[in-house]
């Protein structure tokens, strides 16, 4: 289901610059074999690091980072100025989201030319659930003042885009809630690991 990156070379060079340490040294070798591709890196902890051989609170906090710099370039470069479609916004957030261990839930916020003026996490749930209400997922829109549209984005920690009935029912609710408040829903988009599910493009709300 999922394409994982799995170049240890590469990574090893990544790491032998972080920590100044040559690409075969013990620590990056046991990092590797612990944490053997990015998707496994990406979600490690500080604990889990700090928990392996060798590496304690100054090279694990520098491991997390330089993987969290990773994210934020990923999403700074995929960034559109004008959103036009459902895989732009995939694209702008699946580095920050793709990888969660819980499912999160985002919103969104545009002005009228559909231009980004922000982006939220609103909700954080368990690993296959993340609850949302109108009021929490609505409130960070009306405080800007230049928000008249609004894209809704999750993720499924299984990798697996497939919208639930859940999923459907609660887009479907909170669209009818912007209309009633003044806010345009455009989209619900499901974030899997190589691809997601647009609920507007598949005719789900």
């Amino acid at each position: 289901m999922t394409d994982r990156y799995d170049n240890k070379p590469a990574l090893a060079d990544i790491f032998a610059q972080i920590l100044r340490e040559k690409p075969d040294s013990h620590t990056i070798r046991t990092l590797l074999t612990s944490f053997p591709t990015l998707y496994d890196l990406l979600q490690a902890t500080e604990e889990d690091l700090r928990a392996l051989p060798r590496i304690g609170v100054v090279k694990a906090r520098k491991i997390m980072a330089a993987l969290a710099s990773a994210r934020t370039l990923c999403t700074e470069i995929s960034r559109p100025h004008v959103v036009r479609s459902a895989k732009e916004i995939y694209d702008f957030l699946k580095a920050e989201m793709i990888y969660l261990p819980q499912e999160h839930f985002v919103v969104v916020g545009l002005d009228k030319r559909n231009r980004i003026l922000f982006w939220k996490v609103v909700s954080v749930g368990s690993i296959d659930a993340a609850i949302v209400t109108p009021r929490q997922t609505f409130l960070p829109l009306l405080k800007h003042s230049q928000v008249e549209k609004a894209i809704f984005v999750h993720n499924h920690p299984s990798g697996d885009p497939t919208p639930s009935r859940e999923d459907i029912t609660i887009s479907n609710t909170l669209k009818k809630v912007g209309e009633i408040i003044g806010v345009e829903v455009l989209d619900s988009i499901v974030c899997g690991m190589n691809s997601y599910c647009s609920l507007a493009e598949q005719g789900f709300m």
